[in-house]
């Protein structure tokens, strides 16, 4: 089964697309909560860390609260069950919502923490132009509420430059082109913290194993085993 990507993600299809799907079943926040022993996580900026303007890529992705969280799930028995109900998702809420039966999908999410006075990635880019093959599809999770300066802002449609935020209420998914579409930041004026994690499913019609590239943050390469795994539904 292939995927059609000049066709589904676009604005009314796929790209900024809230996925109806079980939330409850889904729903990632009890780990960042246990974590951060916090019941509001957009509040999660209080009496921790603040970081100067982002500027560069590597120390927006390296900051006390990311460390904080992928040490929690690496030294304690709640990384395993958040694989777990991640791989879940892929099969049963995923693949099917892109009408495919198997996919290369990244390993485990990207963590993000956009904090009050902040931003969350440094530099307004699309994926591709990281070394992301075309193809892939992002979706973002919310483990907080994402809107107005907190929200992922990007173009409607690759090379317009017109910009539209993804909002969503936390526990939701959202699928998106931020593989051609340009996407960034705003300085984050809400007052709370936007945590979220995003992932990324290539289609095997899209891959194309003489050019294979390295993710710009990883260096890891973009091959099953690699940045990715072959997922395929029985």
């Amino acid at each position: 089964m292939e995927f059609n990507f000049s066709q589904d993600m676009v604005i009314g299809r796929k790209h900024i697309n809230l996925l109806k799907y079980d939330n409850l079943k889904y729903d990632f926040r009890n780990f960042a909560k246990k974590c951060f022993e916090l019941d509001d996580l957009s509040e999660v900026h209080k009496n921790n860390p603040n970081y100067d303007i982002f500027k560069e890529f590597g120390p927006d992705v390296q900051t006390w609260y990311h460390n904080k969280f992928y040490n929690y799930l690496k030294e304690t028995d709640e990384g395993e069950k958040m694989q777990k109900m991640y791989d879940n998702l892929i099969k049963e809420v995923i693949l099917p919502y892109l009408d495919l039966d198997s996919a290369l999908v990244q390993k485990f999410p990207s963590f993000r923490v956009q904090l009050p006075d902040n931003i969350a990635v440094a530099k307004m880019h699309s994926d591709n132009s990281l070394g992301h093959p075309i193809g892939e599809i992002n979706f973002t999770y919310s483990f907080t509420d994402m809107f107005d300066t907190n929200a992922i802002w990007i173009e409607k449609m690759p090379r317009m430059k017109e910009f539209i935020p993804i909002e969503q209420k936390e526990n939701n998914i959202s699928s998106f082109n931020a593989n051609l579409c340009m996407h960034y930041n705003k300085l984050n004026e809400t007052g709370k913290t936007r945590m979220s994690m995003d992932f990324r499913v290539l289609p095997l019609n899209y891959y194309n194993e003489d050019k294979v590239l390295s993710s710009h943050s990883t260096s890891q390469t973009f091959v099953d085993g690699g940045y990715y795994k072959k997922v395929e539904l029985k």
